[in-house]
């Protein structure tokens, strides 16, 4: 049996890899990640849509899409699933209870945000849709501890982490084509009624995952005892994080509440002196977003930091703290003292790493459905199968590149390619936008924008490949169509290839002793800045078109590039972020 394993150990990687996705994990992975699609992409796609049609405009979408801070602070809540209790008595397990818990509340909250309006209540709509990512982020974050607890070696992380990427790609399918195509025949309504159906067919998967071995589970009270942490310090720590969280997020919740309850005043000009304005994005970014990610993300950094200089080693009572404090603070100070000040440098490549694609991601269907500020005019089934047929395709393809490249290449390498390509494509949306928006005047060209896109794919002749697919979908084809598939699929193949070497890197720098929290916080703060940008990304669309943004997206997008190559070397001098022995 030894002389068998060391066999299996000696083999190349990639069919270490291969001969994992026979294991039932694999299976219930590719579900399960199915399921967590669902509820991204009717929160954060198809609703962008619904509201686009529904004559929202791109400002108060922008704001709207804030509800996506629920996946960027889910590491708050995240301790509480460190060692989560089985609320169901049954034989599925913590993990799994949970799972199925969430899933069903999810399945509600679809059928509850069906019933909605728009149009007359774009508050109500913002609370169905806030409770559905909280809810959906609850489901991630037992997800992610899962995953990281039952994977045995790296190639099991690494498989993971790719079948992750396809599961959600699939969802795109369920929550993106098909919803198009259902909206424009039997309208919204019913069509999230049918995604809360789809919902719950998903939790199939939670009965298929096997339950995480009892190995990695570690008492919170053990841990807080073992930190060397005297209590007074304790309770200091679990004061002062929860403090910085409970005021960061306070900003953003009541810059929401001004913008959805601001009521224009029509008035004469030495009385409107004294009106309050509307709530400003770039405003709102400028003056509480370096705040924000202060006290949410360096705050607790800090202290953890702190309380491993003190360096002391004390037995200590318990005490009810104990739980709060072992489950927020130790592991993140297991992360601090292991990178050292490497942290601060993983803390920048995490937060920037997806801005280049996330960024924008609200204000995908108003771009390509919108008449406006250099909008493209598409159709519902023109989009259902360029973005979310054809796309996801793509997407998925993409992550397949990822998954092949990290068994060739290591994630390092990929970690880098992946921020330089996602960054890259946004200029293709820039070339369909270009001269479409005259931003001192206002006026719209609709016959501008794709004269590169239709030469490139003129010279590769890639044109008439994408020119035969919507006539079999029923479709009439036109120039405009086909430079947008071909955007689509460039921007989409280095999405699925950027999130496939995302969620591996992630998984590398993760303890599982500490998998709730520590791949939880770190998932979040993927999202946290491009979800901040999106309300002053919507007004920079409406002052200046959807050009300016994708330019300026494409610089920031190089920053990660930087931060990838200067992480690899950090990791190539100093080893593999945890042990062996700890997997």
């Amino acid at each position: 049996m030894t002389e068998t394993t060391e066999q299996e150990k000696e083999a190349p990687r990639f069919i270490r890899a291969f001969k994992a996705l026979k294991d039932r994990r694999m299976a219930a992975m590719l579900l399960l990640s199915f399921a967590a699609g669902i509820p991204y992409g009717a929160v954060i796609g198809s609703l962008n849509a619904w509201l686009t049609e529904a004559g929202v405009n791109p400002r108060e979408i922008g704001v709207l899409s804030f509800i996506i801070l629920a996946y960027s602070f889910k590491f708050i809540w995240s301790p509480a699933f460190q060692k989560p209790t089985e609320i169901i008595p049954s034989k599925l397990g913590a993990r799994r209870s949970w799972l199925l818990i969430c899933q069903i509340l999810i399945a509600v909250l679809l059928v509850a945000l069906a019933l909605t309006n728009p149009a007359g209540s774009l508050a109500l709509v913002a609370g169905a849709a806030l409770l559905i990512a909280l809810a959906s982020a609850t489901h991630d974050i037992v997800l992610d501890a899962w995953r990281i607890e039952v994977a045995e070696t790296d190639e099991d992380l690494d498989l993971m982490s790719a079948l992750y990427q396809f599961g959600y790609r699939l969802a795109g399918l369920l929550t993106g084509a098909l919803a198009l195509v259902l909206a424009a025949r039997i309208g919204w309504n019913y069509t999230y009624m049918l995604l809360a159906v789809g919902m719950l067919i998903a939790t199939i998967g939670s009965f298929v995952a096997p339950i995480p071995p009892k190995r990695l589970e570690t008492s919170v009270a053990e841990m807080a005892r073992q930190s060397g942490v005297e209590p007074p310090f304790r309770h200091a720590a679990v004061i002062a994080v929860g403090l910085s969280w409970a005021v960061g997020i306070y900003f953003i919740l009541n810059f929401m509440y001004q913008s959805f309850t601001f009521q224009p005043v029509s008035t004469e000009d030495a009385i409107a002196a004294i009106v309050p304005s509307r709530p400003n994005g770039f405003s709102f970014l400028r003056e509480n977003g370096p705040t924000i990610v202060f006290l949410t993300v360096l705050v607790p950094a800090i202290v953890a930091a702190l309380i491993n200089q003190r360096n002391k080693i004390k037995p200590v009572a318990a005490k009810a703290s104990d739980s709060i404090f072992s489950s927020i603070v130790v592991p993140l100070m297991d992360l601090t003292q292991r990178l050292g000040w490497g942290f601060l440098l993983v803390l920048a490549l995490v937060l920037t790493y997806r801005f280049a694609d996330l960024v924008w991601g609200a204000f995908a269907y108003p771009f390509y459905l919108g008449e406006n500020f250099g909008a493209l005019t598409r159709t519902n089934d023109e989009i259902a199968l360029a973005s979310k047929t054809f796309g996801v395709i793509m997407t998925i393809a993409g992550s397949g590149l990822g998954a092949v490249a990290l068994i060739w290449l290591g994630r390092m390498p990929c970690l880098i390619l992946g921020a330089l390509i996602a960054a890259a494509t946004n200029l293709l949306f820039a070339d369909l936008a270009a001269g479409r928006f005259i931003a001192e005047s206002g006026e719209v060209v609709a016959s501008a924008g794709g004269q590169g896109m239709t030469a490139f794919l003129s010279f590769t002749r890639l044109d008439v490949l994408l020119e035969g697919i919507p006539p079999l979908f029923g479709l009439e084809n036109s120039q405009g169509l086909t430079n947008l598939m071909g955007a689509i699929a460039g921007e989409n193949l280095a999405v699925g290839f950027a999130s496939v070497a995302s969620v591996a890197y992630l998984t590398s720098i993760v303890n599982p002793k500490y998998a709730a929290v520590q791949y939880a916080l770190l998932a979040s703060l993927t999202m946290l800045i491009g979800s901040l940008g999106r309300a002053p990304l919507g007004e920079l669309i409406e002052t200046d078109g959807f050009y300016t943004v994708f330019v300026v997206t494409f610089w920031i997008g190089l920053v990660p590039v930087v931060l990838a190559g200067l992480e690899w070397l950090r990791q190539a001098r100093s080893g593999k972020p945890v042990p062996e022995q700890a997997r």
